[in-house]
């Protein structure tokens, strides 16, 4: 069979668009019916997009995420629905309203049953996939699948793990893979990093480190095979562990995605982030003592937060010098704890799953409104990703954090430019009401 995978594109300006990483979901699958003989094609938009015209298949599968739902269902439309397939986080949510566009809708993890979906031998519409327990099973992903891809340049995407056992209220990431972790052997991850060509990995569990004593023994396998710097996701907790540490200083870990999520007590308490903003101080201080750069992410719009919130948000960034930040706005995915309470009390007032890309508000906020919400981070980014401060780090010979300012003042321009020319939430940027995108654009280029 002649077989295409799509990864749609989000709708707005993103990081992903800019860092053409691809999603790992597809290729595994892609990889899987390559290797039984099938002639397969992958596409990510944000990479390549295919001329839909001319694209030719005879098996359709499209993997959606919240945000590129609504452009999934759209490329489902151009093509005869007994040939389309559709699987990924939004579909293992919302299975029925998936099905409106597809023969099939496959649920959770897919490998175990793609091939049976594929070549026919399972035919019911709801398809629910298995946790996968032995993950060295897998193979290898394989990326020349993905049209337009070069690994060499770019950095390239490895998961060693799956599965989470915290619940944050604002995460669908269990909903996934559930919250038991399981893990890849040390030997086998580096058997596949061994074989790749590229400048940077990107270690792609939610938690790298969330078991101490087998990250350790990986670590110590790149140490020795001379695999260096790589960027990884973890908690605020592995700072307590010096030795482990200390070891991920050593392999080469040059960036650190901490998801501090607030600086505010009372919504780390509601977000059940089982840390504190003292612990938060001293995670910081402990990954920049070892010169690993951070990233840290901020959620933003809790029960608890208010305007004052974001400046003070913002204000502990600069002071605390976290090398790059995102703040995003608290997103009710379906099927989380957030979209339930927030559902009941019926303050979600858009079911628009473009705009559920954590950066517009979707929903009314208890302590200020939407607007002022949504006002406050554009200014946030505006202030922090601004051209006087990439071109002061550049000055510094701080290379890696200017590049990164420089990208982020584009898409935070990129963004303003996309809303202000469409009404997709009058009440919160109406195109009419320029005081934010002239406060933003005149903050980007001057700086703070």
């Amino acid at each position: 069979m002649r077989i295409v995978f799509i990864e749609p594109r989000a709708c707005e300006a993103n990081i992903y668009s800019k860092l053409h990483m691809p999603l790992l979901g597809t290729v595994y699958l892609g990889t899987i019916l390559k290797n039984r003989g099938h002639e397969v094609e992958i596409y990510n938009e944000n990479i390549h997009a295919p001329d839909y015209a001319c694209l030719k298949a005879d098996l359709i599968g499209i993997s959606i995420l919240t945000p590129t739902a609504k452009r999934g269902y759209e490329i489902a439309r151009k093509f005869p629905k007994e040939k389309v397939i559709i699987g990924g986080v939004h579909a293992s949510l919302l299975p029925e309203e998936a099905l409106e566009h597809a023969r099939q809708v496959v649920t959770g993890e897919a490998e175990e049953v793609i091939a049976d979906v594929a070549e026919g031998r399972r035919i019911e519409p709801i398809v629910r996939g298995r946790a996968v327990e032995d993950l060295d099973a897998i193979p290898y992903p394989d990326f020349s699948l993905i049209k337009g891809y070069r690994t060499s340049q770019l950095i390239m995407p490895v998961s060693t793990s799956r599965g989470c056992p915290f619940d944050c209220s604002f995460c669908s990431v269990t909903k996934m893979f559930g919250r038991e972790y399981r893990f890849r052997s040390a030997e086998n991850i580096i058997r596949e990093m061994r074989s790749r060509d590229t400048k940077q990995f990107f270690i792609c569990d939610d938690n790298f480190a969330a078991h101490p004593e087998r990250a350790m023994v990986l670590l110590e396998l790149m140490l020795k095979n001379k695999i260096r710097n790589w960027v990884c996701q973890v908690r605020c907790d592995v700072t307590k562990d010096n030795e482990l540490l200390n070891l991920m200083a050593r392999a080469g870990c040059s960036v650190v995605c901490v998801g501090f999520e607030s600086v505010n007590p009372m919504t780390l308490a509601a977000f059940r982030k089982r840390q504190t903003v003292e612990e938060i101080v001293a995670a910081i201080r402990s990954f920049h003592k070892k010169k690993i750069k951070i990233h840290g992410m901020f959620v933003l719009g809790g029960e608890d937060d208010n305007e004052s919130t974001i400046r003070e948000t913002l204000k502990f960034v600069i002071k605390q010098k976290i090398d790059t930040m995102q703040m995003t706005a608290l997103t009710p995915f379906p099927g989380t704890r957030v979209y339930k309470d927030l559902e009941a009390k019926k303050r979600i007032f858009t079911k628009d799953w473009s705009l559920y890309d954590a950066q517009h508000i979707v929903f009314s906020p208890r302590l200020l409104s939407a607007r002022d919400l949504q006002l406050n981070i554009v200014r946030a980014h505006a202030e922090f990703y601004s051209l006087r401060m990439a071109f002061y780090l550049l000055l510094k010979l701080r290379f890696r954090n200017a590049i990164m300012r420089f990208t982020g003042y584009a898409i935070v321009r990129e963004w303003i430019r996309i809303n202000r020319k469409k009404r997709w939430l009058p009440q919160v940027l109406p195109s009419r009401d320029t005081k934010v995108c002239e406060y933003a654009e005149s903050t980007a280029k001057t700086g703070i």
